[in-house]
């Protein structure tokens, strides 16, 4: 029978399955011996009489920080205030969303405590992003978010203090208290935050871990622009970077205010980036 694994433990692969019940279980010698290490989020094939772990099928995504796998979007929670507004975290964050085939979905949080001047900067950078295509909620929305979750297995990320905690909590009160139940099981301390877990939520499943308040990604600085869809233009050159190029559409563009200078800006961050570490993050 087929199953996600939802908790690892030890040797313990705890895995819900398609009959939604879940079962203790262990890893077959066979996978093992392939040098097939089975992760959070995987989907697997369950003997049910053995309790083991036949098969480990072909993962959508990988991360491994925090080690999850299939992904199906990524909710980026970002505040208007302590910490403050960052458009460059959010473009970082659509570019891992992207290069990992992770639907990216932004929740913008404290609109409460700032200005009506500083919500109206705030709309620019949210109407924005609509205009590429990506919802964004504001967390009073809470029914729309939780509608996110069905069927879908969803991680969070964002600035500490962004915020999340209190959206889990709109969502789903009972949230708090199994997050709390999760770190005692698991036995977290401050050196375990690669243990994970995907708890149930709306008829979905949402990983808790504090790891995804830091996401990283290795990409080379061609494949950047490959992750901003406001970038799919043709150019003059096909390899162009969009830097400095003499005919850049791109360029031409940002010089005509139809690509935000903000949003230009986050992009040479990346590639200075890259040509400083030789990966972006």
């Amino acid at each position: 029978m087929k199953g996600r694994i939802i908790c690892i433990n030890a040797a313990i692969h705890k895995v819900l399955l398609e009959n939604n019940t879940i079962m203790d279980t262990k890893t077959r010698g066979k996978i093992r011996n392939e040098k097939i290490v089975p992760v959070v989020g995987d989907i697997v094939v369950v003997n049910t009489d053995t309790k083991t772990i036949e098969k480990v099928e072909t993962r959508k995504n990988y991360l491994e920080r925090p080690l999850i796998a299939n992904i199906d979007k990524l909710l980026i929670v970002m505040s208007t205030s302590i910490p403050s507004f960052s458009s460059y975290l959010i473009d970082k964050f659509l570019i891992i969303a992207y290069s990992n085939n992770i639907e990216p979905i932004i929740v913008i949080t404290k609109t409460d405590m700032i200005s009506m001047k500083e919500k109206s900067d705030i709309k620019k950078y949210i109407n924005y992003y609509r205009h590429l295509g990506i919802k964004v909620y504001i967390n009073t929305s809470v029914s729309k978010i939780k509608k996110e979750f069905s069927a879908s297995v969803v991680a969070l990320c964002g600035q500490t203090g962004a915020g999340k905690s209190s959206l889990l909590n709109r969502i789903d009160a009972s949230l708090s208290l199994k997050t709390g139940e999760v770190s005692e099981s698991l036995g977290r301390g401050k050196h375990t935050t690669r243990l994970v877990e995907l708890l149930e939520v709306n008829n979905g499943l949402i990983a808790d871990t504090p790891g995804f308040s830091s996401l990283d990604i290795n990409i080379d600085k061609k494949d950047i622009k490959k992750y901003y869809k406001d970038f799919n233009k043709p150019c003059k050159y096909r390899t162009c970077l969009h830097i400095k190029e003499d005919g850049c559409a791109i360029i031409d563009l940002k010089n005509k205010g139809k690509i935000p200078e903000w949003r230009y800006n986050n992009y040479i961050k990346f590639i200075e980036e890259a040509n400083k570490n030789k990966q972006v993050f």
